[in-house]
């Protein structure tokens, strides 16, 4: 048994033990106090994608097809004394592809958050798992543990500091498993509360791969607005959100005989309604683009879909 499918196996353990334990949290009365919250998501979408590929291959068909997706998820949070929390949570996606099955993704997650108040500041560490499948093949494993500390500097502003440590594993590719390290900081600027609101934010990130040719340095910035209005009284939330990344990779790749210099930008805007206490239906446009002095690794890819989510 190799070491990629004996990790997949304990770690699959793992989320079926969360998932156990969410499921007594639902069972036990004594659970469902009023210092438990316990959430549950279901959603059903739909989309098409222009380019059909792999970012973690950094690889695209240059071909389009449809793809519907399955998702559940749900968690459980635990609060002391109003000042310290704990929040296990656990989920499920499937996307089905039309016509390119050989790209059909199961992805099963799961994580542990601690939180406390320290002052005025929150403190935590965050520890989150992925294991995905290709048309029923183990793909990629992913770990990253983050401690990080949050707080308001004014009504209006909110910043968010945080470290990640990360390990990745894909599977038939050994030379791309790596581990990285990235520090990053978020600014939040309350407009209108949480009817508006910005999010600027800024990450630096170390990658170290088993094959040199995939160590890179990067440097990226997103900008989000959120803005909540209501149609026919109806909650209705727009989210714009833009990210850019500059990566500079530190040794020479065989096929271009120099370092790879990449940029990579993606846009997104989601348009999403409350139908009901329990249920919104959203529509959502993300573009991708990809620019490299690697030819194979220089693509755009658009996808617009829609969803149907409900939550409890």
């Amino acid at each position: 048994m190799t070491g990629f499918r004996t990790k997949l196996i304990l770690k699959r353990a793992l989320y079926n033990l969360l998932v156990s334990a969410l499921a007594a949290a639902w069972a036990i009365p004594q659970l469902a106090s009023a210092e438990t919250k316990l959430d549950v998501e279901l959603a059903a979408g739909y989309a098409w994608d222009d380019n059909v590929g792999l970012d973690e291959l950094e690889r695209a068909t240059g071909e389009s097809d449809e793809v519907t997706s399955l998702e559940i998820q749900g968690s459980a949070e635990f609060s002391f004394d109003d000042r310290a929390s704990v929040r296990i949570s656990a989920g499920l996606v499937d996307d089905s592809y039309r016509q390119f099955s050989q790209v059909d993704r199961r992805t099963e997650s799961l994580g542990i958050n601690l939180e406390t108040q320290l002052g005025k500041a929150t403190v935590g560490i965050n520890w989150f798992d992925v294991s995905a499948d290709l048309d029923d093949e183990a793909f990629l494993t992913y770990e990253r543990i983050s401690p990080y500390v949050a707080g308001f500097l004014s009504k209006q502003w909110f910043l968010r500091g945080e470290y990640v440590y990360g390990e990745k594993t894909i599977a038939r590719r050994p030379g791309r498993e790596a581990d990285s390290h990235s520090v990053s900081i978020d600014s939040y600027y309350f407009i209108q509360g949480l009817k508006r609101y910005a999010v600027l934010g800024y990450t630096f990130r170390v990658d170290n791969a088993r094959a040199n040719r995939y160590d890179y340095d990067s440097h990226a910035l997103k900008l989000r607005y959120v803005h909540r209005e209501s149609l026919a009284n109806l909650p209705l939330e727009l989210e714009l959100e833009g990210k850019f990344e500059d990566r500079r990779y530190k040794s020479p790749d065989p096929f271009i005989q120099t370092e790879r210099e990449d940029t990579r930008l993606r846009l997104s805007a989601e348009l999403r309604l409350l139908i009901t206490e329990y249920a919104s239906v959203s529509v959502h446009v993300k573009n991708s683009d990809y620019d490299s002095n690697l030819p194979t690794a220089s693509y755009s890819d658009l996808v617009v879909g829609t969803e149907l989510r409900l939550s409890f």
